[in-house]
């Protein structure tokens, strides 16, 4: 059985061999009240942004849902996003943005629909669907393309399935980071084509 000194010397060398990440630490020491001071809506054209990604703690928090399946990453952005939603009635739709199937399979999860669904639990009156829209074809990352090359890169991805479950609902598109707007402006369109009530393009972080 370990002492309490061989089990300190013990995680003292598991921290020297496995370094903790930097970002990894600061989501670990944040509390919801931490990530929720930064949180301040901006309306560009038609998509609201609610966190300023150039502000290390919210850039941390963006790269450990996105990239690391940081649960706590997730459940922080479900809380911002809660506060922001928290007064949307009934016959709001959320609607993450999808993966491929390929990228999918790859990253085993979509940090986005998992930051909506942590929303979802803390306001279960509002409607989540994870698959009314879905991508019709991969398409290349779009941090790696210039402004002028994402647009191209995205138009015609998206589909869409269950089309009733649309009608007569608010529906609010959800994205993690929105930097020209081009994914959610081509969700948009996509989304048109069936007549919901409305619909609200929303980045969590810009």
């Amino acid at each position: 059985m370990l002492t309490h000194k061989m089990r300190t010397l013990f995680l003292k060398l598991c921290e020297y061999v496995f370094p903790e990440r930097d970002e990894h630490r600061i989501v670990r020491n944040l509390r919801p009240d931490d990530l929720l001071l930064h949180l301040c809506p901006i309306t560009r054209g038609d998509i609201v942004s609610l966190l300023p990604f150039n502000e290390p703690v919210v850039r941390a928090v963006v790269h450990e849902a996105k990239f690391q399946h940081n649960e706590k990453a997730w459940e922080l952005l479900g809380e911002v996003l809660k506060q922001y939603l928290k007064h949307c009635g009934k016959n709001t739709l959320l609607i993450p943005i999808p993966l491929s199937e390929k990228r999918r399979r790859a990253r085993k999860y979509n940090q986005v629909e998992e930051i909506t669904k942590c929303a979802h639990k803390l306001l279960p009156h509002l409607e989540i669907s994870t698959d009314t829209l879905f991508r019709k074809r991969d398409t290349v990352p779009q941090t790696t393309l210039s402004r002028k090359d994402r647009l191209k890169n995205i138009t015609g991805a998206f589909g869409v399935r269950d089309v009733a479950s649309i009608k007569n609902h608010n529906v609010i598109v959800i994205d993690d980071v929105s930097t020209t707007g081009a994914t959610l402006t081509v969700a948009k369109q996509a989304l048109d084509k069936h007549h919901p009530t409305s619909i609200t393009l929303l980045s969590l972080a810009r």
